[in-house]
């Protein structure tokens, strides 16, 4: 069930904390959108006991003064913050049966909000998340991805901490980022052979 709040304060909901974190330059962009023209879209949120029904192990990152979590569109709901806006347009759901991550990748998979990386992680998440028994291929084409596309994604997260900081910033490309964990694995089977040679 999902209901429309208009107005919520702020200082009341708190994005989930195990959100990717935004890249600046979109958050950047997605400021001086807020002041031009408002939050145009209801953040979705859980309430907070919902969340930590689910999520007990996130009691400790979740204040008792907030009584919403925003699971999905946060993004807008952190440029309110830092612009000082006083309340914010909600969504108020119940959790999905799945898991967040799952939900985030499904609502933000045709927009530019999240980017390879955070797919990756999302994506490695949601496969991860309790109760998550489908495939990682089948997991995938429920996104709409092939899975390739889902294996690609993946082994991003096996580039270094600088590379992929890289990728974020698009000073590296995707396809540059692929072929430097192609060009890793190459070199560990090569060395892996010569080991057992």
């Amino acid at each position: 069930m999902t209901r429309l709040i208009k107005e919520q304060p702020v200082s009341e909901v708190i994005s989930w904390p195990e959100r990717p974190r935004h890249n600046p330059a979109k958050a950047a962009r997605l400021m001086e959108s807020v002041v031009k023209y408002g939050v145009e879209h209801p953040i979705t949120v859980v309430s907070r006991d919902d969340y930590l029904q689910r999520l007990p192990r996130q009691t400790n990152s979740v204040p008792r003064r907030f009584s919403y979590v925003a699971i999905s569109d946060y993004h807008w709901l952190e440029a309110a913050r830092a612009l000082g806006l006083c309340h914010v347009p909600v969504w108020v759901r119940c959790m999905p049966p799945d898991s967040i991550a799952a939900l985030v990748l499904r609502r933000h998979g045709h927009d530019d909000h999240l980017g390879p990386l955070d797919e990756a992680q999302l994506f490695h998440a949601a496969l991860n998340a309790p109760g998550q028994t489908q495939s990682q291929n089948a997991f995938a084409r429920s996104l709409g991805w092939s899975p390739a596309t889902a294996s690609q994604r993946l082994a991003l997260l096996k580039l270094t901490p600088a590379q992929q900081a890289a990728l974020e910033d698009n000073t590296l490309s995707i396809v540059e980022a692929r072929q430097m964990v192609t060009n890793r694995r190459s070199r560990k089977a090569s060395v892996l052979g010569t080991v057992g040679g």
